[in-house]
């Protein structure tokens, strides 16, 4: 995890989006990006250097899953979010329709999309903060207003682990990296 290369991607002070993907990366510590959502909302968010906001259409997103497991399940996200610091779940109002329906006519984004974004809008964020790529395709063009971070993007890859004594792991890994060795 590159926890720098995703401070200089959102710099200090910068009002940030959340979408479903990134708080649900929080929530579930099997998620591969877990560790940098984690360090996102425990860290900079709750120390003010980032606040952030959350679209309406996220939080519904997040309660679903609960409330399909257990009739008070959802009780815990709403604490969540009810309880951190710096994070604002925003309501949609007129403002949050108007930017959702400009996105909706020049972007052709679904209602949920234009909705999330429109939130964005609306509060002035200058960054979306996802885990999901789609949105540097659908907001492209609008950089302007909005730019996107994908935290997948600051997930540094891992090498697969290997049997030791393997007599052929020198040659295998010179064969993956594209026969760099000096044999």
């Amino acid at each position: 995890m590159s926890i720098g290369s995703f401070e200089q991607a959102v710099p200090e002070g910068e009002r940030v989006l959340l979408d479903t993907t990134t708080l649900a990366a929080y929530l579930d510590a099997t998620e591969s990006t877990h560790g940098l959502a984690k360090h996102l909302i425990d860290e900079l968010v709750a120390s003010g250097r980032n606040p952030v906001v959350v679209s309406m259409i996220t939080v519904m997103e997040l309660l679903v899953r609960p409330l399909r497991a257990t009739p008070h399940g959802h009780h815990t996200i709403l604490a969540f979010l009810r309880s951190q610091a710096n994070m604002t779940a925003v309501s949609v109002d007129l403002q949050v329709a108007q930017d959702a329906a400009f996105l909706r006519a020049a972007q052709h984004f679904s209602p949920p999309d234009a909705l999330i974004v429109g939130t964005g809008f609306a509060t002035q964020v200058g960054y979306l903060v996802t885990n999901d790529r789609a949105w540097a395709r659908k907001l492209k063009g609008l950089e302007s207003r909005i730019r996107v971070c994908t935290l997948a993007d600051h997930i540094e890859p891992t090498l697969p682990l290997v049997e030791s004594g393997d007599a052929n792991l020198a040659e295998r890994v010179d064969d993956d990296l594209g026969g760099f060795g000096d044999r």
